[in-house]
């Protein structure tokens, strides 16, 4: 599933940070919306399954129609492993931001490039450009900044959760590297299955309300299938380490959402540190792109 038009005069690399970057603004408003369902944890990952696991499904079908099911089948050993991936990063998601807060969170899930950078480094032997480490070392000063006197103040459980989650993301990103000739898109919707799956063997309570399901049916139809079917393609193109850099906007745009509709107002050093980190992955894309042309 490597046919998109719109991105067709961009090279590799500039294709697989633009993918990262319509997947991350697509996801961003995720965390709101959970804030907003007001659901326990295990309705809340089994709505988070069924539904892209429906929609991915049908994406893949109206895209392959006669080989949608050999699709599934290719996926083998790699796609098998990317599927548990990719429900433990459903589960330990919900877990963290149900017990810390959204800021805490993202900003925990922010680690995700320095994972994958050290992945890459040791399972592909794939060393990053200065550049990238430059923008590694700012996005944990900034960190530093956001979390400076916050940790610790929130659900120790929550933190490493998140932190949990930043792991298998980053583990995701290097696997899909590494089988970048394989179409791994199809293993989210066995995926998806197995979080449906996991959530149900702990007996969830499955009635929502009108309002509740119009805020899963936004998360499971729309956000998640389409942001993830774009950052699972997107290493193929990129190096994983900047597939993830590009991911940590979802650390400012989280909070942001959350703050202009709930109006959970960030405190100074998350302002400050936030406009480091937007501003140096702003940097990077933009010269990943200049010297992508440069070269063509």
């Amino acid at each position: 599933m490597n046919k998109f038009p719109q991105f067709a005069r961009f090279g590799d690399r500039s294709k697989g940070i633009l993918m990262s970057l319509v997947g991350v603004v697509v996801l961003s408003p995720d965390s709101l919306l959970i804030r907003l369902a007001g659901l326990d944890d295990y309705t809340l990952i089994f709505y988070r399954g069924l539904l892209p696991a429906c929609a991915i499904s049908l994406i893949l079908w109206l895209h392959y129609r006669a080989e949608f099911f050999p699709a599934l089948l290719r996926i083998g050993w790699a796609g098998m492993v990317n599927a548990v991936l990719f429900a433990l990063v459903n589960i330990s998601f919900i877990g963290a931001i149900q017990r810390t807060s959204v800021a805490n969170t993202l900003l925990l899930l922010s680690s995700a490039p320095i994972f994958a950078a050290l992945l890459s480094l040791v399972v592909l032997r794939e060393n990053q450009r200065p550049s990238t480490w430059l923008i590694i070392a700012l996005s944990l000063f900034s960190i530093f900044i956001i979390g400076w006197g916050s940790y610790g103040s929130n659900g120790l459980t929550g933190d490493l959760l998140a932190l949990a989650c930043a792991l298998v993301t980053a583990s995701s990103a290097v696997l899909v590297r590494y089988h970048k000739a394989t179409d791994l898109v199809p293993s989210i919707i066995l995926g998806s299955l197995i979080t449906a799956a996991y959530a149900l063997s702990q007996t969830p309570e499955l009635t929502v309300s009108a309002q509740q399901l119009v805020y899963v049916a936004i998360i499971g139809l729309v956000l998640v299938p389409f942001a993830f079917i774009m950052l699972t393609i997107a290493p193929r193109f990129a190096n994983s380490a900047e597939v993830q850099l590009v991911y940590l906007l979802e650390s400012i745009l989280g909070p942001l959402w959350v703050w202009l509709v709930i109006h959970e107002t960030p405190s100074l050093n998350t302002i400050i540190g936030g406009s480091i980190l937007l501003t140096s992955v702003a940097w990077f894309a933009h010269s990943s792109l200049r010297e992508e042309r440069s070269l063509q």
